[in-house]
C-alpha cells in the first residue's frame, strides 16, 4: 500500500509509521514544518527504515494524491491546548479547531474527492481519543475538537455507504499513553492564567496526579493493532486500546446516557 500519515515525527504516529515501513508498505510521513522534517530524515538513516518524510501543514496542505497515487490515508496530527472556558485565548483555541477540524476536514475532503474523481478504491483512518466522551475541567478545546472527529467519521461511514463508495473508514481511538502530550496540555494551560492562577495550578496538580495513574508505558500493543487493521481488506471500525480504558469509557457512556 501507499500511505500517507500526518503527525508522524514522533511518538504513536512514527512508531505507526516504522512498523507499516518494516512491512513493507510505501509510507509518506508528514511533518508539520521543514524542520521536523529533517529530524525524521535523521532518525530514519540512523534507523535505516526506508519512507519518505514530506511538510505536510494541515493549515495549507498541498498534497498531490494522484503523484504520490496514495491509496490510505491516516489523519493523527493534533495540537492540544489546555485552558479553562473562562481564561483561554481566542487564539490558542483556533489553533486546535484549525488543524484538528479545520485541517483535518480538508485533508480529508481532498483524499476523499481524489478517490472519487479516479474511481479508485481508499482507506481513511482517523485519529481521535477516548479523551472525547469526558468533561476533562481545563482541556475542553481538546476533548471538543476530539468528539468532533468522532462524529465526522461516524457521519461519513453512513454517507460512503449510502453513496455507494468503496472507502473504508475506520476511527483509531487511543486512550491515556505516556508520550509527553498529556503534560503539555496540562503546562499550557497556564499560559492563560490572567484571573484565576491559583486554581489553575491546583488543577495541573491533580492533573499531573491523573494522567500517572492513568497512562500507559508501552503503546505498541496500539501500534501493531492498527496495523493489522490497516492491512485488512475490511478494517474494523473502532480500533482502541488500552482495553480497560476503552471497557471503562463503554460503561461511563452508558451511565452518562441513562442520567441524563
Amino acid at each position: 500500500m501507499k500511505i500517507l500519515i500526518s503527525g508522524a515525527r514522533s511518538n504513536i504516529g512514527y512508531a505507526l509509521s516504522k512498523l507499516l515501513a518494516l512491512r513493507g508498505h510505501i509510507v509518506y510521513a508528514g511533518c508539520k514544518t521543514f524542520k521536523e522534517k529533517e529530524m525524521l530524515e535523521e532518525k530514519i538513516k540512523d534507523e535505516k527504515i526506508i519512507m519518505f518524510p514530506l511538510v505536510l501543514d494541515l493549515l495549507n496542505n498541498n498534497i498531490d494524491f494522484k503523484a504520490l497515487d496514495i491509496d490510505t490515508l491516516i489523519l493523527h496530527a493534533s495540537t492540544c491546548n489546555g485552558g479553562s472556558i473562562l481564561e483561554i485565548s481566542c487564539e490558542r483555541l483556533e489553533e486546535d479547531i484549525d488543524v484538528n477540524i479545520k485541517g483535518n476536514f480538508r485533508l480529508l475532503q481532498k483524499f476523499l474527492r481524489y478517490c472519487y474523481d479516479n474511481n479508485k478504491k481508499g482507506k481513511i483512518f482517523v485519529t481521535s481519543s477516548l479523551a472525547a466522551f469526558y468533561p476533562l475541567p481545563y482541556l475542553s478545546s481538546y476533548t471538543s475538537s476530539k468528539i468532533y472527529l468522532y462524529n465526522l467519521v461516524k457521519t461519513l461511514k453512513l454517507e460512503l455507504l449510502y453513496q455507494g463508495l468503496d472507502i473504508k473508514v475506520s476511527l483509531i481511538m487511543p486512550g491515556a499513553y505516556h508520550t509527553g502530550f498529556n503534560d503539555l496540555m496540562i503546562d499550557n494551560k497556564e499560559k492563560d492564567t490572567y484571573i484565576l492562577s491559583e486554581k489553575a495550578l491546583g488543577m495541573s496538580k491533580y492533573q499531573r496526579i491523573f494522567f500517572n495513574l492513568l497512562e500507559k508505558d508501552n503503546y505498541y500493543k496500539l501500534v501493531r493493532k492498527i496495523v493489522k487493521e490497516i492491512e485488512k481488506d475490511n478494517p474494523n471500525f473502532i480500533i482502541s486500546l488500552p482495553i480497560c480504558q476503552k471497557i471503562f469509557t463503554k460503561i461511563y457512556v452508558i451511565f452518562n446516557t441513562i442520567i441524563v
